[in-house]
């Protein structure tokens, strides 16, 4: 038996470990891939994207201000993709998500300040991942850690005589 919690001793601290780190790296990388190549329009701007690509507007006071976006095909607007973040230090709040069906320049122009920014669903899915992976492995890790150092004491611990 002393053998055994010396093994589940050994294997939980690796699987905690290695699940914690893992899973952290994971849901650091992710959380940083979010949301990327973002820009303000403020009341236009330009910028170029590629067939496929999609992008999110953001506002500040969480009104939807009036945006035209003209380019080289109308963009199509996806589902209500719900985000926020913090860009430049102003706490920003999504109210439209588009595709991009023709790649080339759009021009933005909107009736307030819009922050525009691609939000990339891997790295969404990183994150979780990654957060899923600390906690459940660290815990399995942690629970075998526990049973292995009981069995290890207990095993080791020399019969009492009368």
């Amino acid at each position: 038996m002393r053998r055994w919690g010396k093994g589940l001793t050994f294997v939980g601290l690796a699987i905690l470990v290695v699940s914690v780190v893992v899973g952290g790296i994971l849901a650091a990388t992710g959380a940083g891939n979010i949301v990327n190549d973002s820009f303000v329009v403020e009341p236009t701007a330009r910028h170029a994207y590629d067939a496929g690509d999609t992008f999110t507007l953001f506002t500040e006071d969480g009104r939807a201000p009036s945006c035209n976006i003209d380019g080289p095909a109308e963009p199509v607007r996806n589902g209500s993709l719900t985000a926020e973040f913090d860009h430049d230090g102003n706490h920003v709040e999504s109210f439209a998500s588009f595709e991009v069906v023709q790649g080339g320049t759009y021009t933005f122009e909107c009736t307030d300040r819009v922050v525009v920014a691609s939000v990339d669903v891997g790295g969404i899915l990183s994150l979780g991942g990654g957060i899923a992976l600390a906690f459940l492995g660290g815990g399995l890790g942690g629970l075998l850690f526990l049973i292995g150092v009981v069995l290890w004491i207990i095993a080791g611990r020399k019969p009492r005589t009368a």
